[in-house]
């Protein structure tokens, strides 16, 4: 698949997911909630790692909240640079604000990295495989990251109709090690998870 094919797929999958209602979108964002709040990964970590959800995107902000009540050091990304982004601690709602993009982001005041303990981390995608291949929104900012950051567990939320037969994988590209759907989670078996 090219450039162009992943193109006209990213185009479908927003097609797809701006032509939910709000409550079928916030019917999938509970359900995931609900699985996720049930993963063992999830109960293990120490670290939560999230995207904060823009337009129509699997909605994070309840489980933010679920995880700062769980007791989680929550933390989001903030782009630093060019192609470039930082996780800093999330410790309230009421602190992001928008930047790039017009995504909320947090205060850039603690850097949290994946080697300060068991990190879960939520990866944001137009487009899965079962077997956790990811198509990105194109920017390349999370197989960047996770390149230099190996340590999370990758557990990516998915529509069910954005979960393909294939997709194009380059060696450098990110591979989901579970994706999160409404009414179950996927293990992909993709690569050891190097828990600390």
């Amino acid at each position: 698949m090219d450039g162009k094919e992943k193109d006209a797929v990213r185009k479908l999958m927003k097609e797809r997911r701006n032509a939910l209602s709000a409550r079928e979108r916030e019917e999938a964002a509970k359900s995931i909630e609900r699985e996720l709040l049930c993963m063992k990964e999830f109960a293990d970590c120490e670290l939560f790692f999230t995207y904060l959800s823009c337009g129509a995107e699997i909605s994070t902000k309840d489980i933010v909240l679920a995880a700062l009540r769980a007791g989680k050091t929550v933390a989001a990304p903030k782009v630093t640079g060019s192609g470039q982004m930082e996780f800093y601690q999330v410790e309230t709602l009421l602190s992001l604000s928008a930047g790039a993009f017009g995504i909320l982001e947090p205060k850039p005041d603690r850097v949290l990295t994946p080697d300060m303990g068991k990190t879960f981390l939520l990866l944001p995608g137009l487009a899965f495989t079962r077997s956790g291949e990811r198509l990105g929104y194109g920017g390349g900012y999370y197989d960047r990251y996770l390149s230099v950051h190996k340590e999370a567990f990758l557990a990516a939320p998915a529509y069910p109709f954005s979960v393909l037969e294939s997709l194009p994988v380059q060696a450098h590209d990110v591979i989901a090690h579970a994706l999160i759907l409404p009414g179950g989670v996927v293990y992909t078996g993709a690569g050891a998870y190097l828990a600390l």
